[in-house]
């Protein structure tokens, strides 16, 4: 038979397992949710190009505001060209 010092350290030894167990199915568990994974990859990408394209101050970045202002000529710009070419 086993003694009362063995039966504590068994059951010690299964609740070590059941711990370690349930850890691991936490993790698979979260590894299959696959719409958490996605909402949490949407907001880190999100955060990433928000500190792209603003200051610690929340204001838009100077060369952010070029570049959109160069973008925005340049579209207009074809605007135009489009209808005068088709005046002719």
């Amino acid at each position: 038979m086993t003694e009362p010092h063995e039966s504590e350290v068994l059951r010690e030894d299964v609740e070590r397992t059941r711990e370690q167990l349930a850890d691991t199915v936490d993790e698979l568990a979260a590894k299959f949710d696959v719409k958490s994974r996605a909402k949490e990859s949407a907001h880190e990408f999100t955060e990433s190009a928000k500190t792209q394209v603003v200051d610690s101050d929340g204001k838009p970045r100077p060369e952010v505001l070029a570049l959109a202002g160069g973008l925005l000529s340049l579209y207009l710009a074809s605007l135009v060209l489009r209808s005068l070419r088709r005046r002719r």
